[in-house]
């Protein structure tokens, strides 16, 4: 299984949420490349990237901060929030992103979603599905977009997505413990999907759970940067990648 430690950007700033709420929202001392640097040198592959303010505005925001970030070597990146178009995802990939997240639009408009997954293929499409109160949240968990998951991730599956980011909202910046039925019930229901976890993940037990439960990946947000999970010994935890 693939530790991915994450980077939330708003005003060009690194920052984490408290369960999707943009009032608490903390700000972090050291920008998103400095953080990036920070990763690889830790030894760490992979980056979750996600433009937060993006997702709130319905479209890509900090392109200089996600341009800085995809500049440190060595990492392979993905990237969400707010992006609505082939051109974002184009550009995106052009500057040396690995993989994109999809969201909002995978809960609005699936046919495009399996549009573009035929344009840039199906390892560079993740679909990311953030879940509150049981209902797929959209627009950076602003809104209720009033899908069921299961059904959701098997409208998308009919059209060819095979990564997804599960997210559990209610646990989302609260170090408070992972919420492991959930994202059993999903890897149970879609065996051959690659799952990746995030949402509450705060010491290495609940990391080694999601691994006994065969998840592609797990995303450490919060928990890292508060030095709950020092990100060395993480680094040392990878498994192969998804």
């Amino acid at each position: 299984m693939l530790i991915i430690p994450a980077i939330d950007i708003y005003d060009g700033k690194c920052v984490r949420l408290r369960q999707g709420d943009y009032e608490q929202k903390t700000v972090y001392a050291a920008s998103p490349e400095e953080v990036a640097q920070q990763f690889a040198d830790a030894g760490f592959r992979f980056l979750h990237v996600v433009d937060l303010q993006g997702a709130k505005e319905k479209k890509v925001v900090n392109w200089d901060s996600i341009t800085s970030i995809l500049a440190v070597p060595g990492l392979q990146v993905e990237i969400g929030g707010g992006i609505r178009t082939t051109e974002d995802i184009q550009r995106l990939i052009d500057i040396g992103a690995s993989r994109v997240v999809i969201g909002s639009v995978a809960a609005k408009s699936q046919e495009l979603v399996e549009y573009w997954i035929q344009q840039f293929s199906v390892d560079r499409i993740v679909v990311g599905m953030d879940v509150k109160n049981g209902s797929v949240a959209i627009s950076g968990w602003l809104e209720d977009s009033r899908l069921d998951p299961m059904n959701f991730v098997l409208d998308l599956v009919r059209r060819g997505a095979k990564i997804f980011i599960c997210t559990d909202i209610s646990r989302d910046g609260m170090l408070g413990g992972v919420n492991i039925e959930f994202f059993q019930n999903l890897k149970s229901a879609f065996p051959q999907l690659s799952i990746i976890a995030s949402g509450g993940i705060s010491t290495l037990a609940d990391i080694q759970v999601l691994k006994r439960s065969e998840l592609a990946g797990v995303i450490v947000g919060k928990a890292i940067y508060e030095g709950r999970l020092p990100i060395e010994e993480l680094a040392k935890m990878n498994g192969v990648e998804c």
